[in-house]
């Protein structure tokens, strides 16, 4: 049986894919699915941020620092006084501003934790410098000198975060500075809030007992609340607990934490 004309046509363009019927025109956005689709489009790139801003800072600076450290360890050390020991805490050489001048370890953050220290608090100098980090301020006493030696660095930002776990200090943890002179073990005391304005902090004596002009301390400065925070200032106090030139190496209690310290 012949299948009519009509029935062959149809057949004929279905096997084809040709098609007579026309093209339905494509609606137009309104600007509310404009607008929509650009703040969803807007929301992903800032989850992306806040997904990759901590792991840059907590991975990516830390390893630069981890590599940073050891050749400025050498340096110190090519520095060091040639002299003997004589017993008396000598203080840090002074340096200009924005300069490294030493190494600040602190097992509480991180077992192998270490980041540069540089001369000043300048935010784009120091501060925000993933190969700095924490700075000086000028105006306090360099280690060794009976006084304040206080520094500050961020706990949060697109750059570094050195000071981003100072609320795991506790009471007699160590901190580490070293300079060309050696290694400063600081001994955590306390930790309180201040607002931006109390600079008294950074007197040559705030806030703890002891002997001003006598006893040596260190004072970490840092925004608080930890989150892209700046209402207030997290203030943490250490005390000069003992000192060893660079020829007798790394303190035993920081080797035992970070054992690599020792195969430099």
């Amino acid at each position: 049986m012949f299948e009519s004309s009509h029935s062959l046509r149809t057949y004929n363009m279905a096997m084809t894919g040709r098609h007579t019927t026309k093209k339905r025109a494509r609606a137009k956005l309104s600007p509310l699915t404009v607008i929509g689709e650009l703040l969803f489009v807007s929301g992903l790139i800032v989850v992306g941020y806040l997904v990759w801003q901590p792991w840059y800072t907590s991975t990516v600076v830390v390893a630069e620092q981890g590599k940073l450290s050891q050749q400025i360890a050498a340096d110190l050390d090519a520095a060091a006084p040639t002299e003997p020991y004589d017993g008396v805490i000598p203080a840090a050489a002074r340096v200009p501003d924005n300069e490294v001048f030493g190494l600040m370890y602190i097992p509480a953050f991180g077992s192998t934790f270490v980041n540069n220290i540089a001369e000043g608090v300048s935010r784009n100098e120091v501060l925000n410098l993933s190969d700095r980090g924490i700075g000086r301020y000028s105006t306090t006493q360099m280690p060794g000198e009976p006084g304040n030696f206080a520094v500050a660095a961020h706990r949060s930002g697109p750059r570094t975060t050195p000071f981003k776990e100072i609320m795991n200090l506790r009471l007699g943890d160590s901190i580490y500075v070293k300079t060309a002179e050696g290694w400063y073990t600081y001994s955590f005391r306390s930790i309180e809030y201040v607002l931006p304005e109390e600079s008294d902090v950074l007197l040559p004596f705030p806030r703890l007992d002891g002997v001003p002009g006598v006893d040596q301390i260190l004072t970490l400065t840092t925004c608080h609340p930890k989150d892209f925070g700046s209402d207030e200032r997290a203030i943490a106090y250490a005390v000069l607990d003992s000192f060893q030139p660079t020829s007798d190496g790394p303190p035993e209690s920081l080797l035992k934490v970070n054992p690599d310290l020792g195969k430099a």
